[in-house]
């Protein structure tokens, strides 16, 4: 039997929110990892292929094959609060299929793990710590590195997701020098954002008012961080409109270098980027991760993509699936199947070519329609129901043990 294990993290996701970092949960690498050695140690003679998936959340970086890197760069930059973080800046491997890029001869692609810079921390408090005094200053220094690296032909794809910090931008924005500067150093090159996180900087259900699900604020200290990013964010689409300005002779908006991804990547909430009203706004989809940069970034002239969607692109996924007879997908905890997340995006990719598709996750409180939707077949859960004790507190061995058990009995129950 042909088993392609294509796993995402298993990260603990309070207020929906994946807390991928150390001690708890595990990444995507180490999931498909343990699930292979129970299902060899079950049934031996199968041919597994590992392909651990990312939605360019922290550590994306950390799942790209070696064969499709050509060069690996760590990059230092401030934290939130000051202090020394790295991230990866990956120079990959020239390939037609490579997202981003234009055509065969015609640009590199770059991955940059931006998200792991601004991770949200998995203490309350010290995420209240960032929201009230962090900055994204050192997004901006890694872009600004990683843009240096870049030949004009190039394509740099940022990876971007939800952050404690929620200053609209503004640090990234001072450290690429002011909007006018910002614009000229991405004036006609192809920056990407792969986000994965689509919430909106603000409203209702924006990325502000759901600071009280992640960090240790008050309502009313969130609401004042939200209107400040906010303001902060939309006076950066005014004065980019002012400095350079992108419009055609008809007066219509004339949109950022887009990927060689085809339209269909594009969620039914961000088509109004092709077409639709003009201007961003922070009510426009996906302008709320890295606390608004993603904003700041979009009215300087990036595009953005569903992260889950372009991490299939970068890794292969749709070369992988056919000639497959299962796939193994998983999920830290599943409320709902978004269509663009790692279990929606391998979910679709298996049901295109018919092939079952069998789910492991820490916690799964979605409904059996919602999985069929989303072409699951089964799901199999860390954690049951009605359990006292979480899936993910019992310690990185004991997690990993039981994901090589799952292995084993999915080997068991799936193999012919």
């Amino acid at each position: 039997m042909r088993v392609l294990l294509a796993p995402g993290g298993l990260w603990p996701e309070p207020a929906g929110v994946p807390l991928a970092g150390p001690g708890r949960g595990l990444p995507a690498g180490r999931v498909a990892t343990c699930l292979a050695r129970g299902w060899q140690a079950a049934r031996p003679s199968d041919a597994l292929t590992l392909m651990p998936m990312s939605d360019g959340g922290p550590g994306s970086s950390q799942v790209i094959a070696p064969e499709r890197i050509a060069s690996r760069e760590v990059i230092q930059a401030q934290g939130p609060l000051g202090q020394v973080c790295e991230v990866d800046l990956v120079r990959m491997v020239p390939s037609p299929s490579n997202p981003g890029g234009r055509r065969p001869g015609e640009g590199g692609t770059w991955f940059l793990d931006a998200a792991r810079l601004l991770a949200v921390p998995p203490d309350p408090d010290e995420a209240a710590q960032e929201a009230l005094r962090g900055s994204t200053h050192g997004l901006g220094q890694v872009i600004d590195v990683a843009v240096d690296r870049m030949a004009p032909s190039d394509t740099l794809l940022v990876g971007l997701s939800r952050s404690a910090v929620h200053d609209g931008g503004a640090g990234a924005l001072d450290a690429l020098g002011g909007a006018s500067a910002a614009a000229g150093l991405l004036a006609g090159r192809s920056i990407g954002l792969v986000l994965a996180d689509d919430i909106a900087l603000g409203g209702l259900g924006g990325a502000g008012a759901a600071l009280t699900g992640i960090a240790a604020l008050s309502p009313r200290q969130a609401q004042e961080l939200d209107r400040r990013a906010c303001a902060a964010a939309a006076e950066v689409v005014s004065t980019a409109d002012a400095v350079a300005p992108q419009v055609s002779s008809n007066g219509q908006r004339i949109l950022p270098v887009i990927s060689a991804l085809d339209d269909a990547a594009l969620p039914s909430s961000a088509t109004a980027d092709l077409g639709g009203p003009p201007r961003l706004s922070t009510s426009t989809w996906g302008t709320g991760a890295a606390g608004g940069s993603a904003m700041v970034l979009r009215a300087l002239g990036a595009w953005a993509r569903p992260g889950a969607r372009v991490m299939a692109e970068i890794l292969g996924l749709s070369e992988a699936v056919p000639g497959q007879d299962l796939v193994v997908t998983a999920s830290g905890e599943l409320y709902d199947v978004p269509a663009d997340g790692v279990v929606g995006v391998v979910g679709h990719r298996a049901a295109s070519q018919a092939l079952p598709v069998a789910l492991v996750c820490g916690r799964c409180a979605t409904t059996r329609g919602e999985l069929a939707g989303a072409g699951i077949s089964n799901a199999y859960s860390l954690q049951e129901p009605h359990a006292a004790e979480s899936w993910d507190a019992v310690g990185s061995d004991a997690l990993q043990d039981r994901l090589t058990d799952m292995g084993a009995r999915l080997a068991r129950t799936w193999s012919r």
